[in-house]
Order: C-alpha cells, then sequence, then structure tokens
C-alpha cells in the first residue's frame, strides 16, 4: 500500500525526464550492429547491450542513471577522451533500450545490479579498470567498488551524493523555489513548502514548474544537444518505481570510509545533490578527490564539458602515473 501511494509522487521528483517510453526506432537498429558490440549474458537468462569505443590501455566503464537511462548520453566521452588513450565501454542495464526488458519485479533491487555489473566486468574481460557511474549509476558504483575493490583501478561518481534523504532533501527545496516563484507570477503564495512531504510536494510540480527544474538542475545548455534528447527519449521507466525504497533511502555514509580504491567525486554547482555532499565524501573517503563543476547541472559532461572533462583527464593521469 505505501509503494502504492507514494509511487507516482516518487516518479514526478526523482525522474524530471520523465516520458512515455517510445518504441524502438532507427537508432536502435544501428546501436545493435554497431561495430564493438557484445550482449553480455546476465542472470542466466537475460543479455544486456555493451559496445567498446577506441583503443587504449586506460579501460573505462560508464554506469548511467536511472534506472532506466541509456548509455546514449556518455557518447561525447570518446571526443573528449580519445588522445588519452582511453578504451571506453558503454552498458546499457536490464531493462534499458537497448538491453533485454523483463517483467519479473524481482530484479529491481540493488545488490542484483551490482553482480550485474560483476557479470558485465567478466564478459568484457575487464579488470584494473576504471569504473565511473552517474546519479543512479554513481549509487551503483560505490555498492560495487565496496564489494568488488580488487577488479578497480579507478572509481569516478558523477552527480550523486552518499545520503539519499540528504540530496532528496536539497532536490526537494529546489522544487519548492520554482514553485514559489511560479506561484508570485499568479499572484499567489504557497505555505509550508519547505515542510511539505514527497506526496504532497509534488501536487504542486506542474508542467511549467518541471521545465524550470529541468533547464536549472538537470540540463542547462540550450539548446540541448541532439544525442542529449535523443537518449532522454529512450528512457523506459515501466518498472522503475520497483526501486523506490532503495531510492528514497539509500545510505552509504558509514562505509565511505571503505572505499580504498583511488576515488574522483565530481559535483556541480546547480545540481540537486548540493556540494556540500561532494566535500563530505571527499573528507571521508580515504584516497578521493573532488571537483564542482562551476557552470554545471545534473549532465555536467554536457552542460560543463569545459570543466567535466579535464577534471576527469587530470584524475586519469595522476592514477596512472602512481601506476
Amino acid at each position: 500500500m505505501l509503494f502504492r501511494t507514494f509511487l507516482p509522487a516518487f516518479l514526478s521528483l526523482a525522474f524530471p525526464f520523465l516520458g512515455k517510453a517510445q518504441a524502438t526506432d532507427s537508432s536502435y537498429i544501428a546501436k545493435m550492429q554497431a561495430p564493438g558490440v557484445k550482449m553480455i549474458p546476465v542472470d542466466g537468462k537475460y543479455k544486456v547491450w555493451t559496445q567498446k569505443v577506441g583503443e587504449g590501455k586506460i579501460k573505462l566503464l560508464l554506469l548511467h542513471g536511472g534506472p532506466g537511462n541509456t548509455h546514449e548520453y556518455f557518447e561525447n566521452f570518446p571526443e573528449h577522451l580519445r588522445k588519452e588513450g582511453v578504451e571506453i565501454y558503454y552498458y546499457d542495464q536490464l531493462n534499458s533500450y537497448h538491453s533485454d526488458k523483463t517483467e519479473d519485479k524481482s530484479v529491481w533491487n540493488l545488490p542484483r545490479f551490482v553482480e550485474e555489473v560483476e557479470q558485465v566486468r567478466q564478459g568484457l574481460g575487464l579488470d584494473n579498470f576504471y569504473l565511473l557511474g552517474h546519479s543512479w549509476g554513481g549509487m551503483l558504483a560505490l555498492e560495487y567498488a565496496a564489494k568488488y575493490p580488487q577488479h578497480l583501478k579507478g572509481l569516478i561518481t558523477s552527480d550523486i551524493g552518499y545520503k539519499a534523504t540528504v540530496f532528496n532533501k536539497h532536490r526537494y527545496s529546489q522544487y519548492a523555489d520554482v514553485i514559489r516563484r511560479h506561484a508570485a507570477k499568479e499572484g499567489k503564495t504557497v505555505a509550508g513548502l519547505d515542510t511539505m512531504g514527497l506526496a504532497t510536494l509534488s501536487g504542486y510540480i506542474t508542467p511549467a514548474v518541471q521545465t524550470e527544474f529541468r533547464s536549472l538542475h538537470m540540463m542547462r545548455r540550450t539548446p540541448e544537444p541532439a544525442t542529449f534528447t535523443c537518449s532522454q527519449a529512450h528512457i523506459i521507466r515501466k518498472n522503475a518505481g520497483y526501486m523506490l525504497p532503495t531510492m528514497v533511502s539509500w545510505d552509504f555514509s558509514d562505509r565511505l570510509a571503505s572505499i580504498r580504491t583511488p576515488t574522483l567525486v565530481i559535483g556541480s554547482k546547480y545540481d540537486f545533490v548540493p556540494t556540500q555532499d561532494i566535500a563530505y565524501m571527499q573528507k571521508h573517503i580515504p584516497n578521493c578527490q573532488q571537483y564542482i563543476c562551476p557552470n554545471g547541472s545534473h549532465y555536467a559532461m554536457w552542460d560543463d564539458p569545459e570543466h567535466y572533462f579535464p577534471a576527469l583527464i587530470k584524475f586519469l593521469r595522476k592514477t596512472e602515473r602512481k601506476g
């Protein structure tokens, strides 16, 4: 009952790009037939899509956000990292656009996703590699690093904090600010926004509020790059709401000190993950650096690439020098 009550509100606030999943299009066919594509078996009955792009001694596996996004919004990585000798591995998680889909609700749990990443690593033959996780993918990357550190050379989290209740509270406050501005334009006031719960607050999120939140805190670059827009059109949220318990209660704070892998935590000035979270992570992960993209929001690799990629490259170079 609790799940059914909060699911619509959760989807509205947690997935600001939420839209109806589209049927596969011409880009899907092209992706399935592209060079470097390999379908990796997972859980003994599914296959997930992966693609190797480029050649180099630095191996980088990318974990997209969501759950339910796709690898496509990472497609500007090669142009920035090619000269650094980075071999990039894209990967669509189970139930994402290019991978298998299932109606089995039991797959929607964090430990299973961690094991999925490990099966992908094995299927790709990766070891001593770098793992970069963005948003939900960053949560997944931290969990993977805690369980399988022996396979990692470096860990990068992008635009994610360490505790869901902390960064979600900041996100709700940003929504409240936008709601107040829209109400003021109509000569109205809305009292108590800062203390409203998830379900109540979502009732004030109109399409106009959602659009402004997106332009302020998710993707600030206008017009949106075509590749990014395409990636958002392929988001599948059909059953992602079954991750609700995890997405609202996940807490890694007590395990930050257990991460011994060289780590970079990337945040963004305008993201819904507060920069204080990034500073906290840098302080509590033993071998960790932080970087805040000064012009970026949640998808800083697109709206602040001028800062995002130099910070990433600096980390890769430093880690490589240390061997």
